[in-house]
């Protein structure tokens, strides 16, 4: 997986398995689906399991927290780029080796994003207590119906970060009960088939992350452009990270 990425949130990527099915709109145009097709694979298609990744992949994030101990610098770690964690079809016993490695890896921050909030208790570890010191929990949330559902989910569940990505931003979300929240990221669809995201719609979100002191950070515009749109709000960029690391 990557050791550098281009998600601007994050320092690395790390998938545990490669796979998942569509359940809600946000995944329409799922890049993950169409890079996994443009490689041969047929790991997104309905009934077919993920594929279990090689012990070299595994390997990658105990490097990096060797990296981190040296520099004294934790490293950010963004798991699920190509997979849902806690997708009930997961690989036999690999959720489990994730959650062995997250413990081994104390230097590195490991940003867990899903759209299946419902199955997180089910699956946490026995150990999970109120949340390891590091990892930080996020749902997806990219209209009423699928999205603002997920925010109540996460909020019963006890994590030391939680975090929304508001990503593709599909509709105006309305009035949002942030409490809980530590983190919100904003984001407009990219690649040929992207639908618009309107400033309005993230104008709503930013100011009620402000009125509820809630750390915001701006990704991209979206659309066709090289640049995915550019991260430009009312021409400032906006990159702010969870008030609770600093």
């Amino acid at each position: 997986m990557a050791e550098q990425t281009q998600i601007s949130w994050t320092d690395s990527t790390f998938n545990p398995w490669w796979g998942c099915q569509r359940i809600s709109p946000a995944c329409d145009n799922c890049y993950a689906a169409a890079l996994d097709h443009r490689t041969g694979g047929s790991y997104w298609e309905t009934g077919n399991k993920p594929r279990a990744m090689s012990d070299a992949n595994w390997k990658k994030p105990l490097r990096w927290h060797h990296e981190a101990q040296v520099h004294g610098n934790p490293r950010k770690v963004f798991c699920g780029s190509m997979c849902d964690v806690f997708d009930k079809n997961a690989p036999d016993g690999q959720r489990e080796r994730l959650f062995e490695l997250i413990r081994q890896t104390p230097m590195l921050q490991w940003q867990l994003l899903t759209k299946r909030p419902t199955n997180i208790e089910k699956y946490l570890p026995d150990d999970w207590g109120d949340g390891y010191d590091n990892v930080w929990l996020g749902v997806t949330v990219e209209d009423c119906k699928y999205g603002l559902p997920r925010i109540d989910v996460l909020k019963n569940i006890p994590a030391r970060i939680r975090f929304l990505s508001v990503e593709p931003l599909l509709q105006d979300l309305g009035n949002i009960n942030l409490t809980g929240i530590d983190w919100v990221i904003i984001g407009g669809e990219s690649g040929p088939c992207s639908r618009p995201m309107s400033p309005e719609w993230v104008d709503n979100v930013m100011h009620q992350c402000r009125r509820q002191n809630v750390a915001v950070w701006f990704k991209q515009w979206g659309g066709n452009k090289k640049d995915k749109g550019g991260c430009l709000v009312h021409d400032a960029e906006i990159k702010q990270w969870p008030h609770t690391t600093g």
